[in-house]
């Protein structure tokens, strides 16, 4: 499996913000977010530029268990990059994961492009689509994102067919400012995920960005009944890797 970094840390985003957490970080996605901010993808090293810290490369499924079994730990995020472009290693790691600890939660974040038999064995899905502010505009990323970044058909059946037999659900969206509400009452309207579970977060890879867009994201979700969700990790340690 495609790996670019695992480590031991708190959840910083969403309604499990300050659990205590095993991340694996998948490497490589099949989009290539670039914001009207002119910031990147703030994993951009597993995207625009893959790369594994301490040269960890690919990894087996029972390497990355073994790692995982050092922590006294019962939440395992599976992040990216985006983690279901490795549907098959997906599907194994998922069911080893359970295997190695029964009563694990396990997270997983994605673009919600694609999805596959791991959805049976996930406890959280944890979806983010890419709005318009996401497109890398003016780069050779440009059409194929564009193209990409919304698969409604996949969407609908997160919520609809998966998440109401097999997981808990949250919708994550990163906002510039409230030019992006209109494409998230439109995914709403036609995918009909509730506003319980929309949490919005500011966009921003480091701490002063994320406290200078903060205020004005609340007051959007005061104002349409969404959560709110910071970025805890950057706002503790900045936009450093392995946090």
């Amino acid at each position: 499996m495609l790996i670019s970094e695992l480590f031991y840390s708190i959840q910083g985003e969403g309604k499990r913000t300050g659990f205590p957490s095993f991340f694996i970080r998948t490497n490589y996605c099949n989009l290539r977010c670039k914001f009207r901010s002119g910031n990147l993808c703030d994993s951009a090293y597993t995207s625009w530029e893959p790369q594994s810290n301490d040269n960890i490369g690919e990894m087996s499924v029972d390497d990355i268990i073994k790692v995982y079994s050092r922590y006294n730990c019962n939440n395992v995020v599976i992040t990216g990059g985006e983690p279901a472009i490795q549907e098959e290693e997906l599907n194994i790691l998922c069911k080893k994961i359970k295997l190695a600890n029964p009563g694990i939660h396990i997270t997983l974040e994605t673009n919600g492009t694609k999805a596959g038999d791991f959805v049976k064995l996930i406890d959280l899905a944890s979806i983010s689509p890419k709005l318009k502010s996401s497109v890398p505009y003016s780069t050779k990323f440009e059409k194929t994102h564009e193209k990409i970044r919304i698969n409604l058909d996949t969407l609908k059946l997160y919520h609809k067919k998966y998440s109401e037999e097999l997981f808990d659900i949250q919708w994550k969206f990163v906002i510039n400012d409230e030019s992006d509400m209109e494409e998230i009452f439109a995914l709403q309207n036609i995918i009909g995920f509730s506003s319980g579970n929309v949490f919005l977060m500011p966009e921003g890879i480091s701490k002063e960005e994320i406290e200078l867009r903060r205020m004005q994201i609340i007051n959007l979700c005061l104002k349409y009944n969404f959560n709110y969700s910071g970025r805890l990790h950057i706002s503790i340690w900045g936009n450093e890797r392995g946090r």
